[in-house]
């Protein structure tokens, strides 16, 4: 399989995620240009490159939020493109955290985490709401629950969104450059979070400018241009002995 290190490519390995000449475009911008990997159940996967490279896009047509032009995807047992029903079983299955919060802004953050459990799994407002403190409690703010968004920092507030995400109970999640939106000094609390999941097994695909914690946390660093993967690699191969000039330009202005 390209793009997979050798140590990947075990073909008893349960995947989650299975891409196969994924291509999107947005007009005449090749957003997508034959994106072919897989994700296994448990791995972590951080994805660096230039802007523009296609990395949110990505993660989008991973989570249906974009349909794609050509290609295949398997994520969690569904293909794409398919039926709606598809659609709605992907994003119960995987949650995406995003640069920008996206909250509720007229619930509480009581409300904000627990309506999603109710609406799409069916949960009684009883188990929601234990859902909710319990998530809460795992992100370090459950003494905020009935605060509003407007109420918070904006790291307490991302951390409500990973909570929120975390409440659909997913088989994997997906951050879009979480700390990108916030001030220094909130970054480590979000990533502490998301630390955290990687240690409790979750599947996760982390688009990050952080690149000492995607070395720290990450089972393979993906580095993306030109709406292509150029290089999907181990981490200390990925940092201590680049190949590809591209990548190599990309880390000397960076790290």
């Amino acid at each position: 399989m390209e793009n997979l290190p050798e140590s990947k490519m075990n073909s008893g390995q349960n995947y989650l995620i299975e891409c196969e000449e994924v291509h999107k475009s947005f007009g005449t911008f090749k957003a997508l240009n034959g994106i072919t990997t897989k994700v296994k159940t448990g791995e972590i996967v951080c994805i660096v490159g230039p802007s523009g490279g296609g990395k949110s896009t990505f993660l989008r047509v991973l989570n249906a939020l974009e349909d794609i032009d050509e290609g295949k995807i398997v994520v969690a047992g569904e293909n794409l493109p398919g039926p709606w029903a598809a659609v709605e079983s992907i994003r119960r299955e995987v949650g995406m955290v995003f640069q920008q919060f996206n909250l509720f802004a007229h619930m509480s953050i009581r409300e904000n985490v627990a309506y999603a459990p109710m609406k799409a799994r069916g949960l009684d407002k009883a188990a929601a709401t234990a859902l909710t403190e319990n998530l809460l409690e795992r992100v370090g703010i459950v003494e905020q629950i009935d605060k509003y968004p407007n109420q918070l920092s904006g790291g307490q507030q991302q951390r409500v969104a990973i909570a929120r995400a975390l409440a659909m109970q997913p088989k994997a999640m997906l951050f879009d450059e979480p700390t990108s939106a916030l001030d220094p000094e909130m970054v480590r609390e979000v990533l502490d979070v998301i630390r955290e999941l990687a240690e409790s097994g979750m599947t996760m695909l982390i688009v990050t400018h952080e690149m000492g914690f995607a070395r720290q946390v990450s089972d393979r660093m993906m580095f993306m241009a030109e709406g292509r993967i150029l290089v999907d690699e181990v981490p200390d191969e990925f940092f201590d002995n680049p190949i590809d000039q591209h990548l190599i330009q990309f880390l000397s202005t960076i790290v």
